[in-house]
């Protein structure tokens, strides 16, 4: 009984080929269970310890390891990197020409938003809960930032808030042609 269980449970994650093995393999190692205690109490022992070997070796291979950051996760770290260290080259860079964004205050374009950012103070901040999706070339990414900042003298309050921002792979790679930030300022 406690044999078939653990090859059903082996089929749902090795397939097939694993299971009618591993029905192979206990018939040898139980053998009969017309043999004495004893020697049952082995095989039992030992098929335990077979049983942990063989899925601790499935589950291993059941969930690769984790890939690390999307390209949008990517992106809107190093945009907030560059940001927070005034690197406005690099800011100018990665925003499209038809780029727009929202923001309580109102709706910007490419240069407003960069008027934005220059006059922004951004304090140390926290990036989380990011969710990327790719469609042809853009990408479309929301996410949680935690941040302090000042923009236009007005203190934002350092909570958790939404953003969504579209990245667009044009010539020059990446392009950030869509943000909305929604946090009020106060």
């Amino acid at each position: 009984m406690i044999g078939n269980r653990l090859v059903c449970s082996l089929t749902k994650i090795s397939g097939p080929i694993a299971c009618s093995r591993m029905r192979m393999h206990m018939s040898e190692t139980l053998g009969s269970f017309d043999a004495p205690k004893k020697s049952f109490c082995f095989s039992r022992s030992l098929l335990s310890v077979a049983a942990v070997l063989v899925l601790s070796g499935v589950c291993a291979h059941a969930e690769p390891a984790s890939t690390g950051q999307s390209d949008g996760e990517k992106l809107e770290r190093q945009m907030a990197a560059d940001i927070k260290a005034k690197n406005w080259t690099a800011v100018e860079s990665r925003i499209a020409e038809g780029f727009q964004s929202v923001h309580p205050d109102g709706i910007r374009d490419r240069a407003a938003e960069i008027a934005l950012l220059k006059n922004m103070n951004l304090g140390d901040f926290t990036l989380s809960d990011f969710k990327s999706t790719t469609i042809d070339d853009n990408i479309v990414v929301t996410f949680t930032m935690t941040v302090a900042e000042t923009v236009d003298g007005k203190r934002l309050p350092a909570k958790p808030a939404c953003r969504l921002s579209v990245w667009k792979k044009g010539v020059n790679g990446w392009e950030w042609i869509c943000h909305a930030n929604l946090t009020p300022i106060h």
